[in-house]
C-alpha cells in the first residue's frame, strides 16, 4: 500500500471514532424500550396518553427503515393495566394513545383506578380537565385520583 492509502484509511478509522465518541453512538444492539415520561391528559371517563420512550441507535435505525410495527408488543407490554386503549400514531420517539373508559363517574366526580404499568417510566404526568397538572417521579402505577 501507498502512503496515501495508509493516510486515507487512518482517516477514515479516525473519523469514526471521533463521531462515535462524539455522538455516545452505541453499535451494540439494545433490544429494550425505555419509557421516560407518560403523560395522561383526562377527558370526562376517556383520556389521551403521550408515551415517551429510548430506544438503542441500531433500533432507531431498524423503526426508521421498516416502520414501528415491531415496537407494538413492547407498548401493549407497558399498558397491560389499561383494559381498552388504541395507539393512534407513532411520532419520533413517542407515541399517542387513546384510552377508553379509562376513568368511572361516581356522583359528580370521575374516579381513575390505580393501572400497573408495564415497567416503572421515570416521570407520570397527569393533566386534569380543569388544566391542573401533577408529576410523579420513578413510577410503576397510575395512582387512583378523581377530578
Amino acid at each position: 500500500m501507498k502512503a496515501t492509502q495508509h493516510f486515507i484509511l487512518f482517516l477514515i478509522i479516525a473519523g469514526i471514532i471521533v463521531v462515535s465518541a462524539t455522538f455516545h453512538l452505541s453499535f451494540s444492539p439494545r433490544t429494550d424500550v425505555q419509557f421516560h415520561q407518560f403523560t395522561i391528559t383526562f377527558d370526562g371517563v376517556n383520556a389521551t396518553g403521550e408515551l415517551e420512550y429510548n430506544t438503542g441507535f441500531l433500533t432507531d435505525l431498524y423503526v426508521f427503515f421498516f416502520g414501528s410495527r415491531n415496537l407494538d408488543p413492547y407498548i401493549s407490554n407497558f399498558l397491560f393495566g389499561f383494559s381498552e386503549y388504541r395507539v393512534v400514531a407513532f411520532q419520533g420517539n413517542s407515541v399517542m394513545i387513546e384510552f377508553t373508559n379509562s376513568s368511572r363517574v361516581v356522583d359528580r366526580y370521575y374516579l381513575h383506578d390505580a393501572c400497573p404499568l408495564g415497567s416503572p417510566v421515570q416521570r407520570l404526568v397527569l393533566v386534569y380537565p380543569d388544566g391542573e397538572t401533577r408529576i410523579y417521579e420513578n413510577v410503576s402505577a397510575t395512582p387512583n385520583t378523581f377530578y
